[in-house]
């Protein structure tokens, strides 16, 4: 297996991104694509023994930094497996030897971890759970695992993939500007013929920190409107069904006590009560009580909120923003 893995301002994270790998048998390679950093990222990773880490070129014209950085990456890779990592992701001890029993013994061309994400600041714990859930409604594992459904999708934090397919399908040249990259090559791996499997494990961890609600929305902002295809109709639609389902239970609630109408009431609780249970396994996954999952009519609401101001950003010609660069919609 090669490790590649594109890198910008992540001198917080990269040593122990690159420390997890070290006990991980099988990695023939490990490469790290310093997308122009502006910290200590390259110097960090250039400390670590058997790194090799590239000096990234400015991006062409219309090619994303990440995609950029991988395609970079690319042209050094001469093994059979490639595994794309993300710069602020850790590996549990044997979890990619996990990845590559899984590939080999299912007869797959691609697997994708989700990673978990922290939950420790009010923040993290409010819409952190949440986005998982909503990936997940979005994108149904089960679905995206099964050959006859039309779906594909991949969490790129962790994808090991086959290089023969991942070339196949174009590599990075061919969704060069994709903002959201790891379902586009998900969707390419298919077309190309490829098998897929996407899962969720504490073997692969996030070590991104948010602190504050700012950076998680603006994190939400840069996707969401391309996650809709920069169609008004599909906004109208998911604005709709998100204020029927996550708004108007809670509203209900809220009324039935203050108008004192019992039926409303309990209406509106059964539905709160009905979307907490669903939503309760992701919030247990992430470490946090089960009470907790009465919160995620809040994180819909800032979800779908983003979602708009991502859509203004798109019409408004501003463009997504991301480490201080800016992807015109």
């Amino acid at each position: 297996v090669s490790v590649l893995i594109p890198a910008r301002n992540e001198a917080n994270s990269i040593t122990r991104t690159l420390a997890s790998l070290a006990g991980q048998p099988g990695i023939k390679q490990i490469i790290v694509v310093d997308d122009r950093s502006t910290d200590q990222t390259a110097a960090l990773a250039r400390r670590v023994e058997h790194v090799c880490v590239i000096d990234g070129k400015p991006a062409p014209a219309g090619w994303s930094g990440k995609l950029w950085a991988l395609q970079q990456g690319l042209a050094r890779v001469h093994s059979p497996l490639v595994l794309l990592l993300d710069a602020d992701i850790r590996l549990a001890p044997g979890m990619l030897k996990a990845l590559v029993d899984k590939l080999r013994k299912d007869g797959l061309d691609q697997v994708s971890i989700m990673a978990s994400l922290p939950a420790e600041s009010p923040p993290e714990k409010l819409l952190l759970p949440a986005y998982v859930f909503f990936f997940k409604l979005l994108y149904p594992f089960s679905w995206v695992n099964r050959d006859d459904r039309p779906f594909a999708a991949a969490a790129g934090g962790c994808i090991l993939v086959r290089r023969d397919t991942l070339l196949r399908s174009g590599a990075f040249e061919a969704w060069k500007g994709a903002l959201i990259d790891d379902c586009e090559l998900a969707r390419r791996i298919r077309a190309a013929g490829g098998r897929l499997w996407l899962g969720l494990s504490h073997g692969v961890r996030s070590l991104r920190r948010h602190p504050d609600l700012r950076s998680l929305l603006e994190g939400v902002s840069r996707t969401a409107y391309p996650q809709l295809c920069y169609s008004p109709l599909w906004l109208a639609l998911v604005t709709g069904l998100m204020l029927l389902a996550f708004l108007v239970p809670p509203a209900a609630v809220a009324v039935g006590v203050i108008a004192g109408h019992t039926w409303l009431f309990c209406a509106g609780l059964a539905a709160w009560l009905a979307m907490a249970t669903a939503y309760a396994p992701q919030v247990r996954f992430s470490g946090l009580p089960t009470g907790w999952a009465l919160t995620l009519p809040f994180a819909a609401m800032l979800f779908l909120w983003s979602t708009w101001v991502s859509a203004w950003l798109h019409y408004s010609g501003t463009g997504a923003g991301w480490k201080g660069r800016r992807y015109p919609g």
